[in-house]
């Protein structure tokens, strides 16, 4: 695969590269997540990025919007998860009183366990995965992601 992606990267400029880069990293660290979540036997990680929704609002019962909006998910997607998480007792649903066609989405003890499990999981794989990258390296690679995300979201 190396070779692979040096033939692709080598005709590229910065920019494709780079953004080439960073959609493989992410596709193949999130599909070995996934796996090791599931020899694990716990919560998918896309169903994990559903739940991380309730640990950044501290808990707090949440829209189908807003947990949209945290996981970076659509809607339809997280309707799906909602209705399976749901069902395993990780997730409770309350009809909003203001507009019958919305809910509230609240997580459950069971769910903020099923969370923390794989929470400690993923972040035992992601030391692991890297590993070889120095803390001087890491600390600059998330202050310029960072920076660039702060530009991003301030021209939205």
């Amino acid at each position: 695969m190396s070779s692979q992606v040096n033939k692709i990267t080598d005709s590229w400029n910065f920019s494709n590269c780079f953004m080439y880069s960073i959609h493989q990293l992410h596709a193949s660290v999130q599909k070995h997540l996934e796996q090791t979540l599931s020899k694990k036997k716990t919560i998918s990680f896309s169903q994990f990025m559903v739940l991380i929704g309730f640990n950044c609002s501290n808990s707090t019962p949440l829209s189908q919007t807003s947990i949209a909006k945290y996981s970076q998910l659509t809607e339809a997607t997280i309707s799906r998860h909602i209705t399976t998480l749901v069902s395993l007792g990780y997730l409770s649903k309350k009809e909003n009183d203001e507009n019958r066609r919305k809910y509230h989405v609240s997580i459950t003890k069971k769910g903020i366990t099923a969370f923390r499990r794989a929470e400690k999981i993923i972040n035992d794989e992601l030391v692991t995965i890297f590993e070889s990258i120095t803390e001087k390296d890491k600390k600059n690679i998330t202050k310029n992601f960072n920076n660039v995300l702060a530009r991003l979201i301030s021209k939205k």
